[in-house]
C-alpha cells in the first residue's frame, strides 16, 4: 500500500497528461496538490515542518535557475521576432547553403541546434519551420523536420536542464554532459536519416548517408569537446555554428547578398550572448567577481550577473537597440513574454517542487528500492525508458530529470551501477524524448500553419524517440 501511495503523484500527472490530456501545467499542480496531501495525511511518509521547509527551499531555488533562463529566453526570442530578425537569419541560410541535401541537415543539425541552445524551450521549432516551409517543404514535412531538429536538447536553454541532472545526481556537469554527448551519436544518426526520409530527398545513393555521418559526427564531436573545454552552457551554440559553417565552406554560393548592416543588426543580440557567457566562463578572474554578486536564499545564493539568464536578457535589450522595428512592439513584447514565461515556469516549477518534496518525504527511495528490487541486474535497461517517459510527458529534460534523477541515483547506489553512466541516461533519454511530447507536438504544428495535425505529427515522429530510447540503452549498457 506504501508502495502505492508514493507513487500516485507521479501516476497521477502522467495520467493527467496522457490519458486526460491536461497541459504540463495542470499535471505539475495535480502531482504537487496530491503530493502535500499525502505528506499531511499518511503516516509513513508525514513531514515535519523542517523537512518540508527544506524541500520546498530546494525546489523553488531550482525553479528560479529554470526560471531566470526560461525569462531571458522568451524575452531574446520575442524581440528577435518582432524586429525581423529572424527571418534576415532564415534568408541568409538558405541563399548562401544551396544544395538542398546541406541545406536541410545544416538547418537541423545547425540552425536548429543553435537556437535551441542559446534560447531552449523549443524555440529552435519556432525558427526553423518557417524556413523549411520557404525552402518549399509541405507543413507537415515542415513540422516533423523542425521537432528532429531538437536532436540536441541537453544543451538546450544554455544546458539548464543538464546543469539541474547534475545537481540533482552530484554528477559533475562536465562529465554528465560528455557522457550524454556520447551515448546519443546513434541517436543523432537517426534524426539525420529520419530527416532525410521525411524531407523526400533520400534517392538511395550511398553518398548522401555517408553527408549524414559526417555532419551528424562533426556534431556529437563538437558537442563533446565544447563541453569538456568552454563549459557545457555554450557547447550547443558552438557546435551549432561549426555545422552551419561547414555547410557553407562545402557549399557556398551566395545568390542574392543581404546587406551586412541589416544581416548585423539581426545576429548582434547573439554574438553579445555568446561573448557574455565566453567572458565570464573562460575568465575566472571576471566570472568570480560576478559571482560574489548574488542574492542569497537559506543555504542557496542566485547568481545574478554570472548566470546564464543575464546575459540573454543582455542580449534581449541589444536588440531593442540594433532592430528599429522593436520599438513601436514593446508593450507586445513584454505582454507576450511575461505570459509565455509564466506559464512555463509554473509548469517547471510543479514537478521540481513534488520531486523535491517525494525526495524528503521518503517517496522516491521506497520507488527505486522497490524497482530495484524488482529489476536487480537489469534496472539499467529500465533508466532510458523512464527518463523517456518524463521528456515524452513534461517536454523538458529539466522536469524529467527533477521527477526520476533521484529515483535513478537512489538505485544506482543499491546496485552499484555507474553514477555517471546512470545519470547521463536519464539526462539524454529525457531530453530527447521532448521531442515527441504533447507540448512540442502542439507547438510544431501551429508554427507549420498545421494546427490539429498533432496526431499525423506524432505518427511520424513517436517512431523516431522509441527507436532513440532503444539505441540509447544499448549505448548504456556499452559504458557500464
Amino acid at each position: 500500500m506504501n508502495l502505492f501511495v508514493a507513487s500516485l503523484p507521479i501516476v497521477g500527472s502522467t495520467l493527467a497528461i496522457l490519458v486526460f490530456r491536461q497541459s504540463a501545467l495542470r499535471a505539475g499542480m495535480l502531482g504537487l496538490l496530491v503530493t502535500i496531501v499525502i505528506i499531511a495525511l499518511w503516516p509513513e511518509f508525514l513531514l515535519a515542518a523542517q523537512g518540508f521547509g527544506n524541500a520546498l527551499a530546494s525546489g523553488l531555488y531550482n525553479t528560479m535557475n529554470v526560471s531566470y533562463v526560461l525569462l531571458g529566453g522568451v524575452v531574446l526570442y520575442q524581440v528577435l521576432k518582432a524586429g525581423s530578425a529572424l527571418d534576415t537569419i532564415a534568408k541568409v541560410v538558405a541563399s548562401t547553403i544551396t544544395s538542398p541535401l546541406h541545406s536541410l541537415l545544416a538547418i537541423v543539425f545547425g540552425v536548429s541546434v543553435f537556437f535551441e541552445s542559446a534560447t531552449g524551450f523549443g524555440v529552435g521549432i519556432v525558427v526553423v519551420a518557417p524556413l523549411f516551409l520557404a525552402l518549399g517543404y509541405t507543413p507537415l514535412q515542415a513540422a516533423v523536420l523542425a521537432l528532429l531538429g531538437q536532436c540536441a536538447v541537453p544543451w538546450g536553454a544554455l544546458a539548464v536542464g543538464t546543469v539541474l541532472g547534475s545537481d540533482l545526481s552530484g554528477v559533475s556537469e562536465v562529465r554528465l554532459a560528455e557522457i550524454s554527448a556520447i551515448i546519443s551519436y546513434p541517436y543523432l544518426l537517426l534524426c539525420g536519416g529520419s530527416a532525410l526520409l521525411v524531407s523526400g530527398l533520400w534517392s538511395g545513393q550511398i553518398r548522401q548517408l555517408l553527408w549524414v555521418v559526417a555532419y551528424a559526427t562533426l556534431l556529437s564531436l563538437a558537442l563533446w569537446l565544447a563541453s569538456v573545454t568552454i563549459g557545457i552552457e555554450l557547447a550547443g551554440c558552438v557546435a551549432g555554428l561549426l555545422v552551419v559553417t561547414m555547410a557553407i565552406l562545402i557549399n557556398f554560393k551566395q545568390r542574392k547578398a543581404t546587406p551586412l548592416i541589416e544581416l548585423g543588426r539581426a545576429v548582434l543580440p547573439f554574438v553579445i550572448l555568446m561573448t557574455g557567457l565566453f567572458i565570464t566562463r573562460l575568465f575566472s578572474s571576471f566570472g568570480n567577481a560576478l559571482k560574489e554578486i548574488s542574492i542569497p536564499m537559506g543555504e542557496f545564493t542566485l547568481e545574478l550577473f554570472y548566470h546564464p539568464g543575464f546575459w540573454l536578457l543582455v542580449a534581449a535589450a541589444s536588440g531593442f537597440t540594433s532592430l528599429p522595428a522593436t520599438r513601436g512592439y514593446a508593450r507586445s513584447i513584454f505582454r507576450q513574454s511575461a505570459k509565455q514565461w509564466l506559464l512555463a515556469s509554473l509548469a517547471v516549477g510543479g514537478f521540481l517542487v513534488f520531486g523535491e518534496l517525494m525526495k524528503e518525504a521518503g517517496m522516491t527511495r521506497l520507488i527505486a528500492q522497490t524497482i530495484a528490487t524488482a529489476a536487480g541486474p537489469y534496472y539499467a535497461v529500465a533508466v532510458p525508458f523512464i527518463g523517456g517517459l518524463g521528456g515524452f510527458l513534461t517536454a523538458s529534460n529539466a522536469a524529467s530529470n527533477a521527477l526520476f534523477m533521484t529515483l535513478h541515483v537512489d538505485a544506482a547506489e543499491q546496485l552499484g551501477l555507474p553514477l555517471d553512466v546512470t545519470a547521463a541516461a536519464q539526462n539524454a533519454a529525457g531530453s530527447n524524448s521532448s521531442m515527441a511530447s504533447p507540448g512540442r507536438l502542439v507547438f510544431a504544428a501551429a508554427v507549420a500553419g498545421t494546427p490539429g495535425a498533432e496526431s499525423d505529427l506524432l505518427r511520424q515522429i513517436l517512431p523516431v524517440a522509441i527507436l532513440g530510447i532503444v539505441t540509447l540503452t544499448a549505448m548504456s549498457l556499452l559504458l557500464m
